[in-house]
C-alpha cells in the first residue's frame, strides 16, 4: 500500500482548516477578537440569549475553554452574563449593542475573505462541496457518539 499523506482526506481537510483558521485569526486580530469569540457573537446575534452550556455545545469546546471565551468577551463589554430565572446554576449570555455592531463588521470582513477564498467555484460546486462537508461532519459526530 502506498503511503502518501497528501492523498489522505484528513490531511487535506486538516491543512485547509489550519490555513483558514490562521487567516481568520489574522483578520480578526484587527478587531481584537478570536475566531471562537466571533462565533459566540454570531450565535448570540442569530439565535438570541443562550446559556453558557448551550454555547459550549454549539462550539464543541470544553467548559473551561468556554469560560475563558466568555470572560474575554465580558471584559470587552461585548456580551452580558446573568443568572437564569429557571435555573440559578445556569448563566444566560446575551450580546450587547457594542457586540452586535462588532458582529456586523466581522460578518462583512469575513464574507469578503470567504468570497476571495472560494473564487472560481460555481454555485453548484459550492453547494455540493458544502453538502459533502456537512456529511463528513455528521459522520464524525456519529463516531464521537460511539456509532459505527
Amino acid at each position: 500500500m502506498e503511503r502518501n499523506i497528501e492523498k489522505k482526506f484528513g490531511y487535506q481537510v486538516g491543512m485547509v482548516a489550519h490555513l483558514y483558521h490562521n487567516l481568520s485569526n489574522e483578520r480578526l486580530a484587527h478587531f481584537d477578537i478570536t475566531v471562537a469569540q466571533a462565533r459566540v457573537l454570531y450565535i448570540l446575534v442569530q439565535h438570541g440569549p443562550q446559556t453558557q452550556v448551550e454555547l459550549q455545545q454549539q462550539l464543541y469546546v470544553k467548559a473551561s475553554t468556554m469560560t475563558g471565551i466568555i470572560d474575554s468577551l465580558l471584559s470587552k463589554s461585548l456580551i452580558g452574563k446573568a443568572d437564569s430565572e429557571q435555573d440559578k446554576r445556569a448563566k444566560i449570555i446575551t450580546v450587547t449593542d457594542k457586540g452586535k455592531e462588532l458582529d456586523q463588521k466581522i460578518w462583512e470582513d469575513m464574507s469578503d475573505m470567504e468570497e476571495k477564498i472560494l473564487a472560481g467555484f460555481s454555485k453548484e460546486e459550492l453547494a455540493l462541496f458544502k453538502f459533502w462537508l456537512s456529511k463528513v461532519k455528521d459522520n464524525i459526530c456519529k463516531l464521537n457518539e460511539g456509532g459505527e
